[in-house]
């Protein structure tokens, strides 16, 4: 990765500079459209205003003084967001790791362990209840996206920030709508949600979504698609208007998927002997296993079930397309969730008080070739063996298979008090509790374990297989929080907030391989801290802008610790804490046409959570960091046929002095002679970049919409395009960490006609057909330290029609 040379503060000055002199340099230019607007469509045409509750109060986006990405569901129907790897594309320093874990300034969760939390919090209807974010996104009321600490309102977890996904509510009215997509892949995808007012008091909508297509990857071992989906959900609804005072929400929502999901798309690997995979370069070989310990459990077998000088992987294929894999079996996963939030509001006078619960529960499986290649090896003579869960066989293949396997249910609870008076003071206070409890299995099924372990070390079927997992984790946390708003003068006001938050953890685990089973190793911990918000807002008139609201804060961000269940140097790793200063900037300009919103921020990052791993076992441990960054966001109108959107965003991370082992290198082995993984070096870290955290990334969008003649239908024809530099899948920053800048550019071509509701689209995603690797992962040295890594879709394009009523 490249570095700018200009100093990352003289950046933030000078896209804050340039953002207002942007901002100055249209105004003009946009007031003279407004007296001449296009068509002759009015005079004014003024941006959409989204209504967010992000601070817990009903406020307009343009007066929160934050860092926030809103999106109505107009807004996400236009930019064609349709889940959360289409909302990373239009969020300034969003970035989803995998299908799980977004990253927010560079801030998400790099540890490894059952008791790891997320940095982002992502939040159904405000409830923390464990929604997935692989989720697809249908029939919403909007999107908000918090940056920065939320450690007051949100607390734990929350030091990247916060996704809220708001689902619609029920209405007084019938009215409703479909739609259905299809495209390449054989993609059918299906949504819709009626809405019907039961009584004066009783409201009631139902909403559901089905997705089912092809695999992007093709599997030459099997000749099957892979990395399809096939899952549904369905989405009950109820409001009941109990008195004028108070309103009854309640939200269940039902998903189930049994799709070829994988975790990862594609291996990565110069083989290299002793480490499996050169730490230097990547490319498209096998392994090399000569030191790797399946090679070694084999050995004994010489002459009996394998041959002499055998190698596993020997010609092995992997092919150079990285749409193609070749590997035994197929991905699988298989997922089931329930959700549901409750939310119970009663005013009386100038207060409101509010009962949000949250209950959710769930289960998956995910299985995947665990060398990840259909092996031309054979052993001398058919083998009986275990080459799945519950799949025994009698082959002369090497099939080997991983699953991991998990459960968790979680229970929320938080009652608030939200004052709404009419002197310089008003208030949010209140308290939560939050109760989770799961489970999680990683397990591998491998003929090397099982003849070892049934025919020389005698050992029960239980022990027959490698596995690592956790039958009991559990969290509970509870926290009271308040937070103060006053008015110095009408257009000044200080927000003060300050919110207590205690983690209690405690795990049972164990690792069988290659011996009786142990007893659990049992681990707890406590953790706990203070968080806050200080902040000053001030509507000011800068002469050229409608409106604008400067604001500077500093917040307080805390991820709770964890356990390093079995370690006896270190049984716990420390809670993550960010201290936040920011300054910012919304401007309002040319009557509503243009929005421009700046932010520019400084991070002190203690106890960084790095998650370590090596053979059969992790260990997370604790570092620092300083995160920097500047952030705009702009929206511009120029007439009611023209709307353009552009967020850019820039960001410096630096690790300070931290030392640890590099899995990939232990022995930092520097590319000549032979390279071996003892004696393990520690490695120094300071100076290197966070992972996940691109130094720059932007987003355009425009569309232009024209009348079709008399006809009543309008056409619109829309194009985006997103794009980020280069950024790092490790914390060692080496040259197989690096991953590529890419992007991604999408057209859309809309007709709608308003009086009958319907609406027609033809669209191509990713027109270059890109493929872009956006993560990366180092597998376990048992396999040779190859390298996992995730693609984006490739090309797509499809028709869609949706009739609304």
């Amino acid at each position: 990765m490249y570095r700018s040379e200009q100093p990352m503060k003289h950046r933030i000055l000078a896209t804050l500079a340039a953002g207002v002199s942007l901002a100055a340099l249209t105004a003009p230019g946009i007031a003279a459209a407004q007296t001449a607007p296009a068509g002759g469509q009015g005079e004014t045409a003024f941006l959409e205003e989204i209504i967010v509750t992000a601070r817990k109060r009903v406020e307009q986006s343009q007066d929160v003084p934050l860092a926030m990405s809103a999106f109505s569901n107009e807004t996400l129907e236009r930019q064609g967001i349709e889940d959360p790897l289409d909302l990373q594309f239009s969020v300034p320093n969003l970035l989803l790791v995998g299908n799980d874990r977004p990253t927010i300034r560079g801030v998400g969760n790099n540890a490894i362990s059952s008791t790891a939390d997320n940095g982002t919090g992502v939040l159904l209807n405000f409830v923390p209840i464990g929604t997935r974010t692989g989720d697809e996104f249908f029939d919403l009321e909007r999107i908000e996206v918090l940056r920065g600490p939320q450690g007051t309102l949100y607390g734990r977890n929350t030091t990247g920030g916060t996704i809220n996904v708001i689902t619609a509510k029920p209405t007084d009215e019938v009215e409703g709508y479909v739609n259905a997509q299809y495209g390449n892949f054989d993609s059918v995808r299906l949504h819709g949600a009626i809405n019907l007012p039961l009584a004066d008091a009783v409201q009631q909508r139902f909403a559901a979504f089905y997705l089912k297509r092809d695999g992007y990857t093709k599997n030459l071992g099997t000749g099957n698609s892979i990395d399809g989906r096939d899952q549904y959900q369905v989405r009950s609804s109820t409001r009941l208007n109990v008195s004028e005072n108070t309103r009854v929400d309640l939200v269940f929502n039902y998903s189930k998927e049994d799709s070829s999901r994988s975790r990862e798309n594609k291996r990565l690997c110069k083989a290299t002997p002793n480490l499996g995979c050169s730490p230097f370069e990547l490319g498209f070989d096998s392994p090399d296993v000569s030191g790797v310990i399946f090679q070694r459990l084999l050995a004994p077998f010489t002459g009996v079930l394998v041959a002499p000088g055998f190698n596993i992987y020997a010609g092995a294929p992997n092919p150079t397309d990285l749409r193609e894999v070749a590997a035994d079996t197929d991905s699988t996963f298989k997922g089931e969730q329930t959700s549901t939030t409750l939310e119970i509001s009663h005013e009386f006078g100038d207060f409101s008080l509010i009962s949000l619960s949250g209950h959710s529960w769930g289960k998956s499986e995910a299985n995947t070739d665990f060398d990840n290649a259909a092996l031309p090896f054979r052993f001398l003579t058919p083998v009986t063996y275990t080459a799945s869960r519950g799949n025994q066989v009698t082959t002369d293949r090497l099939i080997t298979t991983d699953s991991f396997t998990s459960f968790g249910r979680t229970w929320y609870q938080e009652f608030r008090i939200v004052s709404d008076m009419a002197g310089p003071f008003n208030f949010t206070v209140g308290g939560n509790y939050f109760d989770t409890r799961g489970a999680a299995a990683f397990e591998i099924w491998h003929p090397a374990v099982e003849l070892i372990a049934k025919n020389i070390f005698r050992l029960p079927d239980t022990a027959w297989n490698f596995f690592n997992g956790s039958p009991y984790a559990r969290t509970k946390s509870w926290a009271g929080f308040g937070e103060g708003y006053y008015n110095v003068t009408d257009d000044t006001k200080v927000t003060v907030g300050l919110r207590y938050t205690e983690d209690k953890k405690a795990i049972r685990t164990r690792t069988i391989f290659l011996s009786a089973p142990p007893p659990f190793t049992v681990g707890s911990g406590k953790f706990d801290a203070v968080t806050g918000r200080v902040s000053l807002d001030h509507k000011a008139d800068l002469g050229f802008t409608d409106e604008t609201l400067l604001f500077a804060s500093y917040s307080r961000g805390f991820k709770s610790g964890g356990l390093n269940a079995g370690s006896t140097n270190q049984p716990t790793f420390k809670p993550e804490k960010i201290n936040a200063y920011e300054i910012g900037a919304k401007n309002t300009l040319a009557g509503g046409r243009l929005q421009a919103n700046l932010s520019a921020f400084y991070y002190d990052y203690s106890d960084l959570q790095l998650g370590q791993r090596t053979g059969t076992g992790t260990l997370t441990v604790n570092g620092d960091a300083d995160i920097m960054g500047v952030e705009g966001e702009f929206l511009f109108a120029p007439t009611e046929n023209w709307l353009f959107n552009t967020n850019i965003a820039f960001l410096d991370t630096e690790i300070g002095s931290f030392q640890t082992f590099d899995p990939a290198n232990p022995a930092q082995w520097n590319g000549t002679g032979t390279p071996t993984r003892t004696p393990a070096v520690l490695v120094d870290l300071k100076g290197k970049e966070l992972p996940y955290a691109p130094d720059t990334k932007i987003t355009i969008g425009g569309q232009y919409t024209m009348p079709v003649g008399g006809t009543g239908w309008d056409a619109t024809l829309r194009g985006d395009y997103s794009w980020q530099s280069s950024y790092w899948a490790r914390e060692f920053n080496t040259p197989n960490d690096k991953i590529k800048s890419w992007s991604t550019a999408n057209i859309t071509l809309r007709f709608t006609n308003e009086d009958s509701g319907l609406s027609l689209e033809a669209f191509v995603r990713n027109i270059a057909n890109e493929d872009n690797i956006t993560n990366s992962i180092i597998e376990s040295d048992l396999v040779g330290s190859y390298r996992n890594v995730r693609i984006l879709e490739p090309r797509t394009y499809g028709l869609q029609v949706q009739y609304k009523f």
